[in-house]
């Protein structure tokens, strides 16, 4: 696979996706696991639009969405997995509520690596890309995380959760930090972890902590806040693979601190 070339073409499947996403208002959806966990019947267009374009252009290559079924996701946790994963609309709940806060994210990963890929703002026109060892960029410019040297005005992120106790660790784990340190970062909880991932890769951000990710959200996610300078562990202060679900991730200074924070507290929040 020829990683730059194909991540020309993933360019163009993820803008013709966002102009869908754009002009589409079917909001309506199907709940999955619970009430907060939900997919809309422009998830599953959007999903159909990309598929169909990668189909054609990479025939026979293997496409998975966090749409499918559990049974045919869990071939990402597989070392040995190549092909694409996508993420129609990351963000939903942003979505069904017109928050205009949401992305698309399209991956290639080749032997359990990620080596490519596209995240796209549509409401920003905003176009993330990522080629293992080439750098990030925004709309064509190379991008870096922030340089931000410590948690003292830090800006630190976390997400929702569709489950009520991952995300009272959420909570209880950034109150942790100002119980640790006397320091209570700026806290930023936007719904979209692509896209806020994408805002720590061009310093928007400076670092983000949170449990219960997916592959899809973090396959091009965490190849881009590298790229651009990042650096990406779990929350127990290990490389984070894409499969990982915990995230410790941005400025590598922030990190760091928050990584030694993080050992000193109760480790059932780092779950």
């Amino acid at each position: 696979m020829d990683y730059e070339a194909a991540n020309k073409t993933l360019q163009d499947i993820a803008r013709e996706a966002g102009a869908f996403m754009l002009g589409s208002d079917e909001r309506e959806s199907t709940d999955k696991t619970n009430v907060k966990d939900f997919v809309t019947v422009a998830d599953i267009k959007s999903q159909n639009i990309i598929r169909g374009r990668l189909n054609a252009a990479f025939p026979g290559v293997a496409v998975l969405s966090e749409e499918d079924p559990e049974e045919a996701r869990a071939q990402l946790f597989e070392p040995t997995f190549t092909g694409f994963v996508l993420d129609p609309i990351d963000g939903t709940y942003n979505f069904k509520r017109d928050m205009r806060e949401s992305a698309i994210s399209i991956g290639y990963i080749e032997g359990g690596r990620i080596k490519a890929g596209v995240i796209f703002d549509p409401y920003k026109n905003e176009l993330f890309t990522v080629t293992e060892g080439k750098g990030a960029f925004r709309n064509g410019q190379p991008i870096h995380v922030s340089g931000q040297d410590g948690l003292a005005g830090a800006s630190i992120a976390t997400s929702n959760s569709y489950d009520d106790e991952p995300m009272v660790r959420n909570l209880n784990r950034h109150l942790a930090i100002y119980e640790q340190t006397g320091i209570m970062p700026w806290m930023v909880v936007p719904g979209s972890g692509v896209l806020l991932m994408a805002n720590i890769a061009c310093g928007r951000i400076d670092v983000y902590h949170h449990n219960g990710l997916k592959p899809w959200d973090n396959a091009v996610a965490f190849l881009l806040i590298r790229e651009a300078g990042g650096k990406v562990l779990t929350l127990k202060g290990e490389e984070a693979a894409f499969t990982s679900a915990t995230i410790l991730g941005g400025t590598p200074a922030v990190v760091d601190a928050l990584d030694e924070v993080f050992k000193k507290i109760d480790q059932t929040l780092l779950d």
